[in-house]
């Protein structure tokens, strides 16, 4: 319509006539908005004016074309036939400028493309989720599933729901593939056109299309339908006579009849969602019906009429049309057609695809041809068209050679020099054409394409694809392309090797470019050859790896590859098919799967086979999957294949005889090889064997059982090294063996299991680390025989991580656990204790190994190890001393160097001396030799030479002292001489100090530091292993003991060591004191060790102090020895006391083995009691207690309140305690079942107390419940406890006191002190500690413990703090029972709560008295609530006592002369007859009303008021804006009415003539004299103050002012009356806050005799005064309408209140109202809270909790919200009062889950945590806790994981805060990923960071730029924040978007409404100027 609407104004401004317009009224808001955005495309003119204006047009285009055929009869023809086409389509071909016609047509390309644009294409693929179309001119779209078909989409939006609703659903699921056929010719529109960049950094340009016919037919109505026209529709719904069509247009519908479809003929059913093209051939328009017939013969030959109404936007693609020749270009034709339309026929669409050079000549003007639609471009006004043979029969253009094909000769038939080449490809009957781009003509830059290829040139060119529409194959000239292997998928054959590129990974695979256009997936399991849960790491993108084809669908254009290793390099013949299986072929696979019958395996084209489990070859009783795994390859055997039935029968055994029988090799022989290849981790090496030479692989692990000389192997072993005596691990499938030349398992081959048959349980047998895991470690013996070594099987001690213990390739020895023969599976473990060695074999294979080393590195002249042989005497000359040892020079060997340690110079020596040394080691690699000079060690018989050999067996006999005695397995004490990393040189001292090895650890156990494990002269038990004919070099090899801890001694230079007596448990030793530490002493005893002394194991008896600062380093001491060093814990679980014996210094103990007496023994946790008093010793102190021990292993808490009653001691706690101090105590408790035992010095304190302070019987208490058996289990009344205040409750509420870790007291307000005061509360802290009294314990009625305590100091208290206050002396009697009372009495209370009528005051815990409001004061009182707040101390005397009822009624009035009074300076101060005319007073303003304010005057009770006329010396209009309540101000008393006890008051300046001093009210206890001050500072508001700020006009006569002041204030101050009482009425429900005040005047505690008319009757006003008599002069002046009126109002709301009050609103102020009201509302929750708000007033917590519990077994249980209400109020109550809170909260909160909603439940305590009243720590706390388990529980809430972000982001947690929301969003639903980072984000903007919230904006706004309302919500943040440059900036991109036009408009508006609020005018024109230039975009 706005298109129609412009060329009608268009047309009526072309005849020079202007089109009136009219404009509707409207409001002044649309009037400014249709000013600022006028509104794109609307029209102001009536449907008359349309009319008139489409006259107007008609008539003028008649009149000019009858002009303008006159001029073409006239006018000359300039050359030729052209000039009037060339002015009627200037605008068409021009872009609106005029001109000739064009001299060529445009072609179609990306460039042209528009969206909205309509083209005809046909489908080219079709996929799960989009077609793909070609389009003309080489183009491509994709159409999405959901824009194929309207039906199509609105079933992709209810899928989901469908879904959700039936789990099962039995409709028919539509796909792409039922609806659409490849060549199907279909009309679309172009909805999107994008232009990103791929992975490969290409431009990808991607057009999105549509199929909806909504957007086809945008526009159509049913007038414009007519017979005969041909349509497309789509199937809606299918009925019993045909189908129900959708032509996407509102209000019409279409039917097709099964007889109109194809004829009548049979055919395919259609379906819903289908398109089908068809021809009208019959209107309905009343009911907007269309029949259709659907023949392909009668669409094809349908023409398109023209009829009145037919526009550009009605013509579709695919429609035929006559056309007429208007014009010949250079590329093309210009057609006419329908007589006002033109369209254009590029080169490609001409009638033959390979038009010759004189092709024009063919066509003339007004040449009658048939043409068919190919787009209809509605910006540019542009229609193309083609005259294609085939595509006007309605076919889509046959396509002869295939892609793939190479044409040598083919011919170049045109060249387009800017697009590219078109050549004829010849075949054989005939040619086609192809086109060649100019990006695919060469590899190589080609500046100018006519120089290279002139027409009739022959070129190699390959077909790589088609363009459909154009009737043309796509083809290359580019020799890459040319060569290419893989073109098109034809191409790709299954079992093909090929090269790709990783261009994407995902979980389950990667994607894979193999070519251009071709792309494949490597699926995850096909990425290694193990089984995986994650892609490799080698699958990065970019990489390009080797496949191979598993399968090729070219139908679906789909490839899959494999990546298994065993597959892609396998040489052996593939299964692409059922017909190569032949029967005996061996080949590769890969498992699939498992059954029990067999094994499914997988080869190449989806050809599958069976492995029966006989030919699985495996044991009987194996399960497959135990030994093979899905996804592994496997070779194969075809046993036979039914290629018919597609069965095939395989075998894993892939040949009759064992591999080992063919080659005579066999696993577990020795072989040698000679290394051929050193590759980065393993040699490969050639073994010879009897029959062929074979290829071997050794790892560089298995070169040697030790880690240090696998560097050392690897540096000397070169190619073409030869190595002996390797072992055969294992064959492989490919004839290799896998070798090891560890010596651990060479030597012990025999032992070496190879089958799970051969593994015994208990056996120790050696092996290698496989594999590490978290299972634990593998350990492998011959041919893949594993066994599995558990975590707690890996070492003695604990494991967390086998890494820390063992490395892959160490050698090991295994103890077998456990073997599982059917499952082929055994277990064994490391421990060194099970798997320690029996035989020196570690150090044997090293020292073999070493000398290997030494002998291949070439080391030359080794003849000096033969003189230098160990054990050997040489001289030697001290060459130069080092700190780390002495050099010596060996004079006959210069080459070598000789060193000698400290410890083995056995004295001093000088550079130069010449000295006699012994060789104890020879490293020959170095060239050093390790000498020792220690006497004892040189006297020794020389070496025998070697003649004498053959009297060895002489001497052995003959001297047995010699070396030569020795013999294996002797057992022999050695000691330690040198300490080397792997091992270390002893010497035996008893058998000639011969030179011996031995290992410093073993195969399982590596010592990392020998030097801290083994000292030099340390002495070893030993087993000689090897002697020196048998050990390596000559060496004599020991074997050590297990590891224990040994005994060390030390050996002196020149004397043998002696044994020490063995020390027992009991025996007696001498010690010396080494060292002296807090809890314990170091012993040195005597040579045998060191021993330790705990703190317990010092005195028998209580001493004061610690008993360890007696003893000095040195000291000689006796001691006993209690135990002995642990004998049987491995070296590497040895901690630091664990050499060390256990002694005792006790008296009683070395008493015992003196004297035969029995010993005391330390306590034990076993003979421990209750109430024991016992002797310990501080270990730890902490902030909450100290922890104490009463023996070594024994140890207790005593908790900082059970160490003592004085509060200045409990403050001094940690200095009381220190560590090892001795203290006396008793135990407290004992609980056997936790191991818990707790302690106390309160037992003792309490005798101390009740000795000093006499503790008088407590009320209640019986004289004989003495604690008298002394257990401390339980506590007792009247008993004395130190305390700590944990908390604080205002007004009446006491105090919470701990008494113990978990147990807390109250204390009533009555018992804090003796001395009472106003709100005692305020004068204690948290934290403070207190001494406290128990006055009852009891349970409450949930249960729990109650404990009443006291702070009075006359009952055994400390309340910590002195009095101020005198005490109550004579005056008053304490109450402790209401039998204490009597009439008359005076006493004193506090106040509990008051309420409008009167006050409730707590005597004592157990009495409370009621104060009626009469009785609360002898002068009026307002508010009571606010004069007496909860906590104010008050004195007054009893009026009546009822001791049945326990009511008690008490008044605070001054009592009548003669009458007890109430002291001086009481809580009424000064009185009324205190007071005169004249005197200056101070006050607080307490009220303020137009006729004047009300103040209280200081020091008493009194209210004065200051009339308006008072409050200045000049006139003040509104007071209000002067004064606030609450102002302190000084006034002067101008009269005072004796008998109503009235003062009026003045303010103003000329009262107060002197501004200097004045008094001040004087307070209690000062002089006269001593309060006399200035006005300065003191924050008295005088008049002048107030009028010096703000100056009032004073206007009209004065006393006509003053009669105005006086009617408004007689008026006003009974409305004032009655808005107090409306208020009072409103609120008188109590809060359930602790402290509220409630408020005070009931509706009905008005006066109704209060009249202006009744001059006697006088009532006070809430100040003690009668307005009405104080203005009388002014109310005689009210007129009597007016006092009618007045008069009027107060008794209608009288009336309303007594209604009030007659209905029951009145709100309950007693026990028996709440019950009353409860029992009328049993299911509102608002009353229960109530009613627990008022017993928390009235301090009763037992009580509210009590009425909770009834609550919420009262209120129905389908009333859940009111349930809820009343458990988040009973949290609260126990956040509050709770004893301890949190405990009490938590309880209550588990228990609440169980009734509601745990959501809600878990919001409403976090909102109870995060009140700004919690302390800051457990808030937090407790808020961290709750939000963790919240985001736990509930992970899919978006609320939850905001509450998460707002509660980091308060407390300044940023980082914490994007943490929580990247958690969040993993966690959260996709769908809910907006709202959360939104939100977020404006969070961040309010309480966190900008930046990152417009991190988080732009992150979103970047993948969702048309969501409006983020827009909004970024820009109304950074408004907020008030940054204009990035407001502006950010406004800017904004307005830049390609929104849709209300979209565009509410953001300009948005712009605008900114730039008016900051007053920019500039701004202001740059926005609309903005925004007429989007209008002029849109419009065109």
């Amino acid at each position: 319509m706005a298109g129609k609407r412009k060329k009608l104004e268009v047309a009526a401004s072309a005849g020079g006539h202007e089109v009136p317009r009219k404009r509707p009224a409207v409001s002044p808001g649309q009037a400014a908005e249709e000013e600022d955005f006028p509104r794109g495309g609307a029209s102001a003119l009536t449907p008359a004016e349309i009319q008139e204006a489409r006259a107007q047009a008609d008539e003028e285009f008649k009149n000019e074309n009858k002009s303008q055929s006159k001029k073409r009869r006239t006018d000359v023809p300039l050359k030729g036939k052209h000039k009037s086409l060339t002015e009627e389509n200037s605008t068409l071909f021009s872009h609106g400028l005029t001109g000739k016609l064009p001299k060529s047509v445009d072609i179609l390309r990306y460039k042209s493309l528009c969206v909205g644009m309509k083209m005809w294409g046909a489908v080219a693929e079709i996929n799960n989720k989009d077609l793909v179309v070609s389009l003309p001119g080489g183009l491509r779209g994709f159409v999405r599933a959901e824009e194929a078909s309207e039906v199509l989409a609105k079933d992709t939006r209810n899928t989901k729901k469908r879904r959700k609703k039936e789990k099962s659903s039995d409709e028919e699921v539509v796909s792409l593939v039922d609806l659409f056929s490849i060549g199907q010719l279909v009309a679309c529109t172009v909805r999107k056109l994008e232009l990103s960049k791929s992975n490969q950094e290409k431009k990808s340009r991607r057009i999105e299309l549509s199929l909806c016919l909504n957007h086809l037919y945008e526009g159509l109505t049913i007038d414009a339908v007519h017979e005969g026209q041909a349509m497309t529709a789509t199937v809606s719904s299918l009925e019993d006579h045909g189908y129900l069509l959708s032509f996407g247009v509102p209000a019409m519908s279409g039917f097709l009849l099964h007889s109109n479809y194809m004829d009548g003929k049979e055919s395919p059913k259609l379906r819903m969602g289908q398109l089908v093209q068809g021809v009208v051939v019959s209107v309905d328009k009343k009911r907007g019906t269309v029949g259709l017939k659907a023949s392909p013969s009668l669409v094809a030959s349908t023409m398109v009429k023209e009829y009145a109404g037919l526009t550009l936007e009605i013509l579709t693609p695919g429609s035929m049309v006559h056309a007429r020749v208007r014009a010949v270009t250079k590329n093309g034709l210009l057609l006419s057609f329908l007589t006002y339309f033109t369209g254009t026929v590029d080169i490609f669409h001409l009638e033959t695809p390979l038009p010759g050079p004189s092709w024009s000549e063919k066509y003339s003007e007004n040449q009658r041809v048939k043409a068919r639609i190919l787009f209809v471009d509605p910006v540019k006004k542009s229609v193309g068209l083609s005259l294609n043979p085939q595509l006007i029969n309605y076919t889509i253009p046959t396509m002869a050679p295939a892609i793939g094909d190479v044409f040598e000769n083919a011919v170049v038939h045109r060249v387009d020099p800017t697009l590219g080449i078109l050549v004829e490809l010849p075949l054989k009957k005939s040619s086609a054409a192809a086109y060649i781009h100019i990006s695919n003509v060469s590899d190589e830059h080609v500046a100018k394409l006519g120089k290279k290829y002139c027409v009739g040139k022959k070129v190699r060119a390959r077909v790589v694809g088609f363009r459909v529409m154009d009737g043309l194959a796509i083809a290359s000239l580019k020799d890459s392309v040319v060569e290419q292997l893989l073109i098109s998928h034809a191409d790709v054959k299954p079992a093909m090797n090929v090269r790709g590129t990783v261009v994407a990974t995902e979980p389950f695979g990667s994607f894979i470019q193999l070519a251009d256009g071709l792309r494949a997936l490597c699926p995850l399991q096909h990425m290694s050859d193990f089984q995986r849960t994650a892609p490799s790491a080698k699958f990065q993108v970019g990489a390009r790896l080797k496949f191979r084809v598993l399968t090729c669908d070219i139908q679906t254009r789909k490839i899959t590859l494999t990546h298994k290793k065993t597959l892609v390099m396998s040489k052996l013949k593939p299964i692409t098919s059922y017909e190569d299986a032949v029967e005996g072929l061996v080949t590769h696979g890969f498992i699939t799967g498992f059954e029990d019958y067999g094994c499914f395996v997988s080869f190449y084209n989806d050809v599958k086979g069976l492995a029966h489990r006989k030919d699985l070859g495996i044991d009987a009783g194996v399960k497959a999957d135990t030994v093979f795994e899905v996804g592994q390859s496997i070779k194969c055997r075809v046993l036979r294949c039914d290629s018919a039935t597609c069965r095939l029968s395989l075998s894993f055994v892939t040949s009759s005889h064992r591999f080992g029988e063919e080659t005579g090799v066999k696993v577990g022989e020795l072989v040698s090889g000679t290394v051929a290849h050193v590759a980065d981790k393993v040699f490969i090496l050639d073994v010879m064997t009897d029959k062929e030479l074979m290829k071997g692989i050794l790892t560089f692990p298995h070169l040697s059982d030790t880690s240090g000389h696998v560097e050392g192997l690897k540096g000397i072993i070169k190619v073409g090294h030869k190595l002996e005596q390797l072992l055969v691990l294992d064959v492989t499938d490919k004839q290799k063996l896998i070798l090891s030349a560890k010596y651990s398992l060479v030597h012990r081959v025999a032992e070496l299991p190879s089958d799970i048959s051969q593994v015994q349980v208990q056996a120790v047998i050696p092996g290698y680390i496989a594999n590490i895991t978290e299972k634990g470690c593998f350990v492998r013996f011959l041919k893949h025989l594993t066994g599995l070594a558990s975590i707690p099987q890996v070492a003695d001690e604990f494991v967390s991580d086998a890494n820390h213990h063992f490395t892959v390739g160490q050698s090991v020895r295994a103890h077998v656990l456990e073997v599982n023969q059917e499952a082929c599976k055994f277990s064994v473990s490391l421990k060194q204790s099970l798997c320690f060695s029996t035989d020196a074999s570690l150090l044997h294979g090293y020292f073999l190994e070493e000398d290997k080393i030494v002998e291949a590195s070439g080391a030359s002249n080794l003849e000096w190890t033969e003189s230098l042989a160990i054990g050997t005497c040489v001289e030697g000359e001290i060459q130069e001393i080092k700190d780390y040892g002495v050099i010596v020079n060996v004079p006959k060997h210069k080459d070598i160097v000789g060193f000698v340690t400290h410890y083995q110079l056995g004295g001093s020596v000088e550079v130069g001396q010449r000295v006699q040394a012994r060789v104890l080691d020879v490293a020959k690699a170095d060239g050093i030799v390790d000498l020792t000079l220690r006497t004892h060690l040189l006297q020794v018989k020389e070496p025998e030479p070697s003649s004498a050999k053959k009297e060895k067996n002489k001497l052995k006999r003959s001297n047995p002292a010699t070396t030569e005695n020795l013999q294996k397995h002797q057992k022999v004490t050695a000691v330690v001489e040198l300490i080397k990393d792997d091992y270390l040189v002893l010497s035996l001292l008893d058998q000639g100090n011969a030179i011996c090895f031995a290992s410093t650890g073993d195969y399982n156990l590596q010592v990392k530091d020998a030097h801290q494990r083994y000292q030099p002269g340390q002495r070893l038990p030993a087993t000689v292993e090897e002697l020196s004919e048998e050990g390596p070099g000559g060496r004599i090899l020991l074997l050590l003991g297990s590891f224990t801890d040994p005994v060390v001694t030390t050996v002196g230079p020149n004397k043998r060591p002696r044994h020490e007596r063995k020390m027992e448990v009991g025996s007696l030793v001498d010690a010396e004191v080494l060292s002296v530490e807090q809890l314990h002493l170091i012993l040195s005893i005597s040579k045998n060790g060191k021993g330790r002394v705990h703190v317990t194991e010092v005195k028998d008896e209580f001493e004061n102090g610690n008993p360890l600062s007696s003893f000095v380093v040195g000291q000689k001491v006796k001691a006993k020895v209690l135990v002995k060093p642990h004998a049987k814990r491995t070296a590497s679980r040895a901690g630091v006391g664990d050499h060390l014996f256990e002694l005792t210094l006790r008296p009683s103990q070395l008493t015992d083995v003196c004297e035969g007496e029995q010993a005391k023994s330390l306590p034990s946790f076993a003979t421990l009691a209750t109430g024991q008093a016992v002797t310990a010793y501080v270990q730890e102190v902490t902030e909450e207690s100290a922890w104490l021990l009463v023996a070594p292993h024994v140890r207790g808490r005593l908790f900082i309140l059970d160490s003592s009653t004085d509060p200045t001691e409990l403050q001094s706690f940690k200095e009381r305690f220190t560590i090892g101090t001795a203290v006396h105590c008793c135990v407290k408790a004992i609980d056997h079942s936790k191991g818990t035992l707790d302690f106390t010095l309160v037992a003792t304190d309490n005798n101390f107390n009740k000795a000093e302070i006499e503790v008088p019987q407590i009320e209640g208490q019986d004289p004989s419940s003495e604690d008298s058996d002394g257990k401390r289990g339980e506590i007792k009344e009247g008993e004395i406890m130190g305390g700590r205040i944990s908390r604080l409750y205002p007004g009446v509420g006491g105090l919470s006191v701990q008494i113990a870790p978990s147990l807390f007291g109250r204390v009533h307000v009555t018992h804090m002190s003796d001395t009472w005061r106003d709100n005692p509360v305020t004068h204690f802290r948290e934290g403070q500690f207190v001494r406290c009294v128990v006055l009852e314990v009891k349970k409450s009625v949930v249960g729990k413990p109650q404990i009443d305590l006291s702070l009075r100091s006359s009952l055994g208290g400390s309340e910590g703090s002195e009095a101020t206050h005198g005490g109550p002396g004579n005056t008053t009697v304490a109450v402790n029972t209401i039998q204490d009372l009597k009439e008359g009495l005076l006493v004193q209370g506090y106040v509990k709560n008051a309420s409008n009528k009167g006050c409730f005051v707590t005597l004592s815990r157990h009495v409370d008295a009621r104060v009626l409001i009469s009785n609360l004061s002898d002068s009026y009182i307002l508010d009571p609530s606010e004069s007496f707040p909860p906590g104010k101390l008050v004195t007054g005397r009893i009026v009546s006592v009822e001791h049945l009822s326990r009511r008690v009624e008490m008044s605070l009035k001054s009592l009548s002369s003669g009458s007890i009074r109430v002291p001086e300076g009481g809580i009424l101060g000064r009185h009324f007859a205190d007071f005169k005319v004249g005197d200056i007073v101070f006050g607080l303003i307490k009220r303020i009303e137009s006729f004047g304010l009300f103040i209280s005057i200081e020091q008493s009770s009194l209210v004065g008021m200051c009339h308006v006329s008072e409050v200045a010396d000049h006139y003040v209009k509104n007071i209000e804006k002067h004064y606030k309540v609450g102002d302190r101000v000084r006034a002067r008393i101008l009269k005072m009415d004796e008998g109503n006890e009235r003062i009026s008051l003045g303010l103003k300046e000329s009262y107060f003539p002197e501004l200097g001093d004045e008094m001040e009210p004087q307070s209690e206890g000062e002089a006269p004299d001593e309060v006399m001050q200035s006005n300065a500072g003191t924050g008295i508001k005088t008049t002048d103050d107030v009028m010096a700020d703000k100056d009032e006009d004073i206007e009209g006569d004065e006393n006509e002012e003053k009669e105005e002041d006086s009617e408004e204030e007689s008026g006003e101050t009974e409305e004032g009356s009655e808005d107090d009482e409306e208020s009072d009425e409103a609120d008188v429900e109590p809060d359930v806050m602790l402290g509220s005040r409630s408020l005070v005047a009931p509706p009905l505690d008005v006066q109704l005799d209060r009249d202006l008319t009744s001059s006697g009757a006088h009532t006070k006003d809430e100040n003690g005064e009668d307005a009405a008599e104080e203005d009388t002069e002014e109310a005689k002046k009210l007129n009597r309408r007016a006092k009618k009126r007045i008069k009027e109002e107060r008794e209608a709301e009288i009336r309303a209140a007594e209604e009030k009050r007659l209905r029951g609103d009145q709100a309950p102020e007693t026990l028996d109202d709440f019950e009353a009201l409860v029992r009328a509302s049993p299911n509102s929750s608002f009353v229960w809270i109530k009613y627990m708000a008022f017993l928390i007033q009235l301090a009763d917590i037992d009580k509210a909790r009590a009425i909770a519990e009834r609550a919420l077994e009262t209120i129905n249980f389908r009333e859940e919200s009111e349930k809820l209400n009343v458990w988040v109020a009973y949290l609260n109550l126990e956040n509050v009062y709770g004893t301890p809170p949190k405990e009490a909260v938590l309880e209550l909160f588990q228990k609440a889950l169980q009734y509601c909603d745990p959501k809600k439940l878990y919001f409403a305590l976090l909102g109870i945590y995060e009140n700004p009243q919690q302390p800051e720590g457990p808030k937090h706390d407790m808020a961290d806790q709750l939000l963790k388990t919240m985001t736990r529980k509930y992970n899919t809430s978006a609320k939850v994981w905001l509450r998460q972000i707002q509660s980091l982001l308060g407390r300044g947690m940023g980082d914490a805060a994007n943490k929580a929301l990247e958690q969040g969003l993993k966690s959260l639903p996709r769908r809910k990923h907006i709202k959360v980072i939104s939100r977020a984000a404006i969070l961040e903007f309010r309480i966190g960071s900008p930046e990152r919230a417009r991190i988080l904006f732009e992150g979103i706004l970047r993948n969702y730029p048309k969501r409006t309302d983020l827009w909004s919500v970024y820009l109304d943040q950074e408004i907020r924040l008030g940054n204009e440059s990035v407001i502006r900036a950010l406004f800017e991109r904004v307005i830049c978007l390609e929104l849709p036009p209300r979209k565009m408009k509410f953001l300009f508006k948005k712009y605008l409404d900114y730039e008016k609020a900051q007053g920019n005018e500039e701004g202001m024109e740059h926005v609309k100027t903005k925004a007429m230039e989007y209008v002029d975009a849109k419009l065109g």
